[in-house]
């Protein structure tokens, strides 16, 4: 019985990932896939994965990110993205690309997504034009980029912690009427 010697190539992937007549997506791939095995391998192979501390390394994974076109793949074209429309399947080619080398680089790929996902569902057109573009580098512009982080606060079931909703109460300190 003749068995899969390999993993399908790209040509194939494209096939069933169903984005073969998509030029886009296809460069993504290569976008990610040369991060991933440039930097991301890089930084793994200097021991970055064996601390959580921040790094100058771990922050020059960014600046991979912003140049390779993964930073601004989320935002809607008038906010300095690229891809018009639902995004899913990018992100996760993206995340797919990252997480051959290191699952922490594709987690935090998408993790500054997940910050900016409230603004881009429920945002007011002024906030979603600050945030998000803000968050989109622009080549040859000096400035400095929005990042936005993404952190759970409720403790993963089963793990040996108590797994019931954390209560707690919120109160507004101040509110001025139109800010």
């Amino acid at each position: 019985m003749e068995t899969l010697r390999t993993l399908p190539g790209d040509d194939i992937r494209a096939i069933m990932w169903r984005y073969s007549d998509r030029f886009d997506l296809q460069m993504l791939v290569q976008s990610a896939r040369g991060v991933a095995r440039g930097p991301v391998a890089q930084a793994v192979a200097n021991g970055a994965r064996n601390s959580h501390e921040w790094t100058e390394e771990k922050k020059n994974l960014l600046k991979a990110f912003d140049e390779s076109g993964i930073t601004s793949l989320f935002m809607e074209p008038e906010h300095g993205g690229y891809i018009a429309g639902p995004k899913n399947l990018a992100l996760a080619i993206a995340a797919f690309e990252l997480s051959w080398v290191d699952g922490g680089a594709a987690t935090g790929s998408l993790a500054g997504n997940l910050a900016l996902e409230p603004i881009h569902e429920r945002g007011t057109p002024e906030q979603k034009m600050h945030y998000m573009s803000g968050a989109v580098p622009t080549p040859g512009e000096d400035r400095k980029i929005l990042r936005g982080a993404f952190g759970l606060t409720e403790p993963l079931p089963y793990v040996g912690v108590e797994t019931g909703m954390l209560g707690g109460k919120v109160r507004v300190a101040e509110w001025n009427e139109g800010e």
